[in-house]
């Protein structure tokens, strides 16, 4: 299948334990059948949520062109992200403004690119991924810490 003409699905999700400090950025892309083509995560640390949904969205851009995809469309879960990428909401904070832009330049890469916005109630599989490599993260922090 060549993917500079396929037209591939992601959906992105991320994860946040506020008790431990650490947040969480997970994507997938499938191509239409819905078979798993990639899935990626980054555990970014301290972050607030709205940092986490930005790096997610970052992180699968840089993938999907390493993988040579030049046609995406982009499920978020987060209706916030998915307004503000589409001109209806600016984004006032200057940091995230920062993490805005680097979006912006990584879409001009893509020959077509969409955005959808999906609740996180239909956004089961990667939101369960997302939690489940949280998880792990915490575990071996913890364990790192043991005696």
């Amino acid at each position: 299948m060549d993917p500079s003409s396929t037209l591939y699905i992601s959906y992105t999700d991320d994860a946040s334990r506020f008790s431990k400090n650490l947040a969480l950025a997970t994507w997938a892309i499938f191509i239409p059948l819905h078979m798993l083509v990639h899935s990626n995560d980054v555990c970014i640390g301290s972050a607030t949520n709205n940092h986490a949904k930005y790096d997610v969205v970052i992180g699968l851009l840089v993938d999907a062109l390493a993988y040579h995809i030049l046609h995406l469309h982009v499920h978020l879960n987060s209706l916030l992200l998915f307004m503000q990428l589409n001109g209806v909401y600016h984004v006032h904070n200057q940091v995230l403004f920062i993490k805005y832009l680097q979006v912006k330049l990584l879409l001009r890469e893509f020959e077509t690119i969409t955005f959808s916005h999906v609740p996180k109630a239909q956004n089961d599989y990667i939101d369960t991924v997302a939690n489940n490599i949280l998880d792990r993260h915490l575990s071996h922090v913890y364990h790192q810490r043991q005696p």
